[in-house]
């Protein structure tokens, strides 16, 4: 069993910048928990408020046009422990926001024979629903292992010139050597540089969104049963850079120092639908339910890795010696990432002037159903496989509770986002996110403010050494991430 978990890390977290695997398919499966203010103090809780979450929230709209733009702004403290050593990054908030959530509502009239059925009501948005920015560095002294140990081990019984490209870069640059017996016959093996300790040092930088499109239409019969639906379009970008270095030797070695680079960015666009409905039993009950179907992405990738060696003294020649050498690739595919069943439930009061709500979320995803493909000749077969195999359903559970006397009022909320993986002892990508707002209306207009707070543990595999009982060369990235958001709105 515990080999079976250190395939799993080693096919998810090895290389993170290595596109067309499953990890591109849990990249773009996993949005943030974020949307105007006034949701996102709630916990995300959005079921019955946002029609980004239920379109037929938007039914509930009472005027006749309405406008809103919110603004956001990221801050994030990043704690990296590898080998008992800990680094830790902080990144403030940018001097410029990005736009979280841009959005405008109108209402159309029904004809006199439809009087069961309420006005119709139109919503366009834009909604961020995942940032990708985030910088960290792991480092530490690592006193018995290389990731040259990790080349050497993937190479074995393979000739030189059948390598995959992270070996063939470490074939090309002396870091690795085939072996060859008395009669020049290729032995199946590869030796490596003698490297018995040095610093090890990854730096990894990451940007980019998600944002959709939505476009929504809902309306309401006799004010107890309200339908709707939208139609969603995203626009993605993901850009990933990393370095890993090895360096400082311990002990005397021909080789000073090693670099691996990595570059990968991705960008595409997709489309998806929602539905949604809600029922007011009572005037102080309200339950929803919605559906978004998955949503198919085409995405066109460019990636780019170089190796570079250090020697002082060139293999075959006398002299100091480095080499470099570097490939790169375009790709275009597709992901089918996975639908999403949303059911909600809140409770709404009020005590002579105050005003109070409770809402819950509970929404159920299975990222076993992602799918990767393209209109090539590769089928993804393996990589759709592992995705079935290692990734699984879970649920992310949201509560919001709002309090508002005359044109004030405050949120708060709590969220727990599960694993997406079926064996949480692999990897625990679990996340919580806690949250409040403050909100005011002066006539037609409105401001909300929330301040929201994302905690998630991951590991992270530098690479694997499976000369040593424990090959996973495995650091442990704890990242806080505050955002605030602002959102204005104008009634009219």
């Amino acid at each position: 069993m515990f080999k079976k978990y250190i395939i799993l890390l080693q096919l998810f977290l090895i290389s993170i910048a290595n596109g067309q695997n499953e990890l591109d398919a849990l990249r773009y499966s996993l949005l943030s928990n974020e949307n105007t203010a006034g949701i996102s103090a709630l916990g995300g809780a959005g079921g019955l408020w946002s029609h980004n979450y239920n379109p037929a929230s938007l039914a509930f709209f009472g005027g006749n046009n309405l406008f809103s733009i919110s603004l956001g702004n990221k801050s994030d403290y990043i704690e990296a422990r590898y080998l008992n050593e800990l680094h830790i990054d902080e990144n403030p908030m940018h001097l410029t926001p990005f736009i979280q959530n841009l959005g405008y509502v109108t209402s159309l009239q029904f004809t006199e024979n439809t009087e069961s059925w309420s006005k119709l009501n139109i919503a366009i948005s834009v909604n961020r629903k995942q940032n990708f920015n985030q910088n960290f560095t792991i480092t530490a002294y690592n006193p018995e292992s290389s990731i040259s140990n990790q080349y050497i081990a993937n190479s074995q019984n393979i000739y030189p010139d059948d390598l995959n490209w992270n070996e063939w870069l470490a074939f090309d640059t002396y870091l690795i050597n085939p072996i060859y017996d008395n009669q020049g016959i290729f032995t199946g093996d590869y030796s490596g540089i003698n490297i018995l300790g040095q610093n090890q040092t990854k730096h990894i930088s990451e940007s980019g969104f998600i944002n959709e499109v939505d476009i929504a239409f809902a309306s309401t019969y006799q004010d107890i049963l309200f339908l709707g639906g939208s139609i969603g379009f995203t626009h993605s970008k993901f850009s990933h850079r990393s370095s890993y270095i090895e360096e400082q030797f311990s002990e005397e070695n021909n080789i000073l120092s090693l670099e691996q680079n990595e570059y990968l960015f991705q960008q595409g666009g997709g489309v998806n639908i929602k539905f949604g409905a809600i029922i007011k039993p009572l005037h102080f009950l309200r339950i929803g339910l919605s559906y978004h179907s998955p949503t198919y992405h085409e995405i066109s990738e460019f990636y780019e890795n170089a190796l570079e060696t250090n020697f002082e003294e060139a293999p075959e020649l006398d002299a100091n010696f480095i080499n470099s050498q570097s490939y790169s690739s375009n790709y275009d595919f597709t992901i089918t990432t996975p639908a999403k069943s949303i059911a909600s439930l809140a409770l709404i009061g009020k005590y002579k002037k105050l005003r109070s709500l409770l809402t819950f979320d509970i929404e159920r995803i299975n990222y076993g159903s992602a799918k990767l493909s393209t209109i090539d000749y590769y089928d993804f077969y393996t990589e759709n496989q592992n995705i079935a195999e290692y990734y699984g359903g879970t649920h992310n559970m949201k509560m919001g509770i709002y309090l508002g006397v005359e044109n004030i009022s405050l949120r708060g909320g709590y969220a727990v986002f599960g694993s997406p993986f079926k064996s949480p002892e692999s990897n625990n990508w679990s996340q919580e996110h806690i949250s409040c707002g403050l909100g005011y209306k002066f006539g037609a207009y409105s401001l909300d403010v929330a301040i929201t707070q994302r905690m998630h543990t991951e590991d992270y595999i530098l690479y694997n050494d499976f000369n040593l009982s424990e090959p996973s060369q495995t650091a442990e990235i704890n990242s806080n991430k505050n955002t605030v958001i602002i959102t204005g709105s104008y009634k009219f």
